[in-house]
């Protein structure tokens, strides 16, 4: 298993260090010298405020407990990837099946093309062959459709249409599919198979970043092309990485989408 600390991570981390040293500071640091008591306001004796804090049982225990807290969540925070791509992985085995059988099925296919698929089910297998991946992409780009891995936004042309076919996908979780969707090369080819048939896409240019609300990425368009989101930088959703294809060859049904997508997911 392989872990990088992204930022949440890394903060994690320092935060826990800073509790944990100042805890070990109070309670194994060498012993302060005796140190006079002043008279308070009230008459009774006071000490400074630092060396109250370093006698104060409370304070000790409370950063014992808060650094166990911390050490927790940093732990759950640097797996989180691993175990994401594990359901991923799991889930990828289902969808598979469910697409081998929707593409050996005729009702399948009318069902596709009427655009009768539920939410996180099955909707085309995705393949890029310069960066090695493929992928079955489901419907929608919902948080629970997304943890498949990728997913089709349901506004948009249906795999294999004539207008702009738009998928959103992980870049560093839940299998990051598009984790390096910035080095597929100008010319490339990507297909999709779909329950009506396999359609290719050749790339434009090399993939670019937008803000998260330029949504005309995945406007509607009179030309057959395919459209690629992920989150930019890796581990961040403050911007969108883009990556766009024209079809090759005629497409397989006359849907071209009737709606530019909310917004534009950019997916960690």
């Amino acid at each position: 298993m392989t872990t990088s600390l992204s930022g949440t991570s890394l903060l994690i981390v320092i935060a826990a260090g800073l509790c944990a040293s100042t805890l070990v500071a109070l309670c194994l640091g060498p012993p302060r010298p005796a140190i006079e008591a002043t008279t308070g306001a009230s008459g009774a004796p006071s000490l400074p405020w630092k060396d109250r804090l370093a006698r104060s049982r409370l304070l000790r225990r409370s950063l014992g407990a808060l650094t166990v807290v911390l050490v927790i969540a940093a732990g759950v925070s640097m797996t989180w990837p691993f175990w994401t791509d594990q359901y991923q992985t799991r889930l990828q085995v289902k969808l598979d099946r469910q697409l081998e059988e929707k593409i050996e099925s005729p009702e399948a296919a009318e069902d596709f093309v009427a655009g009768r698929v539920g939410s996180g089910d099955s909707l085309t297998r995705l393949k890029a062959p310069s960066i090695g991946v493929e992928v079955v992409v489901v419907e929608g780009t919902t948080q629970a459709a997304l943890r498949a891995g990728a997913g089709h936004y349901p506004e948009t042309t249906l795999p294999c249409g004539s207008g702009n076919v738009a998928i959103a996908g992980h870049r560093t979780t839940f299998g990051k599919p598009f984790n390096r969707l910035d080095e597929i090369p100008p010319g490339a080819e990507i297909t999709l198979e779909t329950p009506v048939g396999t359609c290719t896409y050749k790339v434009r240019e090399a993939a670019f970043v937008v803000t998260p609300d330029d949504v005309r990425v995945a406007a509607p368009t009179d030309t057959p092309q395919l459209t690629l989101t992920t989150c930019h930088p890796k581990g961040s959703a403050r911007e969108r990485l883009v990556l766009q294809a024209d079809l090759m060859g005629d497409p397989l049904l006359e849907d071209r989408g009737g709606r530019t997508p909310p917004d534009i997911r950019g997916e960690a």
